[in-house]
């Protein structure tokens, strides 16, 4: 006998539960979301304490709200359901970011725990680090792009913000002069070189930038948190004022100012108010300006990894935040040198990324721990009208490297960039 309805639930949870127990988020019914919030209930689901604090997809354990549920209604601009943009995911307009619940999931399937690490070799704008730091583990970023590794560091410092002593003290009497600060601010350009070599973080880099570059204010009074912080708002105001000039949304850079710290506001608000309530404690984090195909991490030493490979040969990640690199006086050429996918013209170009994919695979392998979980976010790309294919590809490379488990998730994407049509989950286990 055919059942009329099927209670996806029981199918999740492989019988043990049922709706009536368990409820997932409303929005969350695509399969590739039934399918990641069964492969989390798999390692977190026989002690549903540690489970309500870690779960990504379901909203409610026994009639108890989970921790997602409180994290995602810190709404940021743009959000959709409970799925990103919420907490400090949505500051600054980075292109090419992936969902935080989804990222969630991925690092509860890979059974991290506390005192293990989980690395994004290819960080971007701090979505993995952001989600592990939450679950309270410890997350390790690499990032070639020094503008990117700065604004990451600054939404994860953000976390920890406190809300009444920060708002106390910058308020709407001060904003006009820590506007007219960074709006004043001209470093010269090519004055920060995206060298790999010499191995720095983040952090130490914002240090090089207050000590060196920035004029001594009343801003170098205040924690060193808050003025990256001040300076975030003011990136992500430049971005809005760039790329809608001209358009019926336009405004002046100023006025985006206001807009934006007026709405950071009340996402510091909601953050520490959420964090206190929950009493969360934060996972430590490093983020080194570095690349993922030399990657500064000893062999068998990371317990998981959630990242996704640049998009560069579709995407032109330089052109699309150049005000932000030649704000920041970051050597745009050497950058580009470096990037990947944005090396050579034409099939060379493809020639390359590809080349350099599969050797950012092997350094996956490396650093990976026996047993331990890579997880990839790969865009089936079509360029002039051709697929690039490099699910199959990746799949196929990672048998030969030596992975011991190998599988993948589809998701169609419907809508959007008219290059990217697929969306892959590509799990390779140790």
């Amino acid at each position: 006998m055919i059942k009329e309805n099927i209670d996806i639930v029981e199918w999740i949870t492989e019988g043990k539960y049922t709706s009536k127990e368990l409820k997932l988020f409303k929005e969350n019914t695509q399969l590739y979301e039934l399918q990641l919030a069964k492969l989390e209930f798999s390692r977190f689901g026989n002690n549903l304490g540690e489970f309500i604090k870690r779960t990504g997809y379901f909203e409610e354990i026994f009639g108890q709200k989970s921790w997602h549920y409180y994290i995602s209604s810190v709404k940021g601009k743009g959000q959709i359901g409970h799925t990103n943009q919420y907490m400090t995911h949505w500051f600054y307009p980075y292109k090419g970011k992936y969902h935080g619940q989804m990222v969630k999931a991925l690092i509860n399937f890979a059974g991290v725990e506390k005192n293990d690490i989980v690395l994004d070799p290819y960080l971007g704008s701090g979505t993995t680090l952001i989600e592990s730091s939450l679950l309270g583990v410890n997350g390790f970023g690499i990032e070639i792009n020094p503008a990117l590794a700065i604004i990451s560091q600054i939404k994860i410092d953000a976390l920890k913000i406190d809300y009444p002593e920060f708002s106390e003290a910058i308020n709407i009497k001060n904003i006009h002069n820590i506007f007219k600060y960074f709006n004043n601010l001209k470093i010269p350009e090519g004055s920060i070189k995206p060298i790999i070599d010499e191995n720095i973080d983040a952090r130490e880099l914002l240090e090089i930038l207050w000590h060196d570059y920035f004029p001594e204010s009343f801003l170098h009074d205040f924690p060193f948190e808050w003025r990256n912080l001040l300076m975030l708002i003011y990136l992500h105001a430049l971005s809005d004022y760039t790329y809608l000039k001209g358009t019926k949304k336009s405004k002046s850079l100023q006025e985006f100012f206001y807009e934006n710290f007026e709405e950071y506001m009340k996402t510091i608000k909601g953050t520490y108010n959420v964090i206190n309530k929950l009493g969360i404690e934060l996972g430590n984090f490093k983020i080194k300006i570095n690349s993922a195909l030399t990657m500064p991490i000893k062999d068998d030493s990371i317990k998981a990894i959630v990242t996704s490979p640049p998009y560069s040969i579709a995407l032109d990640y330089i052109k699309n935040d150049e005000h932000l690199l030649k704000y920041l006086g970051i050597d745009i050429n050497l950058l580009r040198d470096q990037m990947i996918g944005l090396r050579g013209k034409g099939k060379e170009k493809l020639r390359f990324y590809e080349y350099d994919l599969r050797k950012s695979i092997e350094e996956i392998y490396r650093v990976l721990e026996t047993n331990g979980w890579a997880i990839i976010v790969l865009g089936d790309i079509c360029i002039n009208g051709n697929r690039t294919n490099f699910k199959d590809k990746i799949l196929e490379w990672s048998k030969s490297i030596g992975f011991e488990e190998v599988f993948a998730l589809d998701r169609a994407i419907l809508g959007g960039f008219a290059r990217l049509r697929f969306e892959y989950l590509l799990f390779l286990q140790k």
